[in-house]
């Protein structure tokens, strides 16, 4: 009988330096190039400083109380037809942050700000497709070092404004529709949700 005790989780982080902040929120979405046929993925991520309790603290010195990170429309890391059934099926890519045509990934702390001199990596764990980030950044609050895992949750594939035909028709090229359900948000913008959260 085997008693080994399975694997402990990963546990969601984020650091600017050594502070601590909180994820609020780590959502993965795509969506289907106008001119060639993929996915083009993109993520949100956001969290905020953890201070510590009964502890008045310098503000000129505390790091930004918020971080807001973007990785978008990069051609570099893009899926192609049939490449992707189930989204956690781009787990296992890794992209360094170091060359003009990779990913760009801005951080919003009050400015923009580009991260560099990293990378990211996708992993599936227990079913979930996690993100490990690091890299570094340079602003009114001084250089950082950036390091982030954090699980995300699936979003929607967006298809620009289209009517729900001609948009199940752009996605066909890349997945099968029959997996998504269409929905148009306030903007117009058609959008496929993949179903059972997959």
């Amino acid at each position: 009988m085997d008693t080994t005790p399975p694997p402990l989780m990963p546990r969601a982080i984020c650091h600017w330096n050594d502070q601590p902040y909180r994820l609020t929120e780590a959502q993965l979405g795509a969506f289907v190039d106008e001119h060639i046929p993929a996915l083009i993925w993109d993520f949100d991520i956001q969290a905020e400083r953890i201070d510590p309790d009964d502890v008045l603290l310098d503000e000129d010195d505390l790091p930004p109380d918020s971080l807001h990170l973007r990785i978008h429309d990069c051609p570099a890391f893009h899926s192609g037809p049939g490449e992707v059934t189930r989204w956690n099926d781009i787990a296992g890519k890794h992209i360094a942050l170091t060359g003009e045509d990779e990913p760009e990934v801005l951080v919003y702390t009050g400015e923009h700000l580009g991260l560099t001199d990293g990378a990211f990596e996708l992993r599936e764990i227990d079913g979930r497709l996690w993100i490990h980030l690091h890299g570094h950044c340079d602003g009114m609050h001084g250089p950082a070092r950036i390091v982030l895992d954090a699980p995300l949750d699936f979003g929607t594939i967006a298809c620009g404004r289209s009517d729900e035909a001609h948009a199940r028709a752009r996605i066909a090229s890349v997945v099968d529709p029959a997996h998504y359900t269409f929905e148009s948000d306030r903007y117009g913008v058609a959008r496929f949700r993949p179903i059972g959260g997959r």
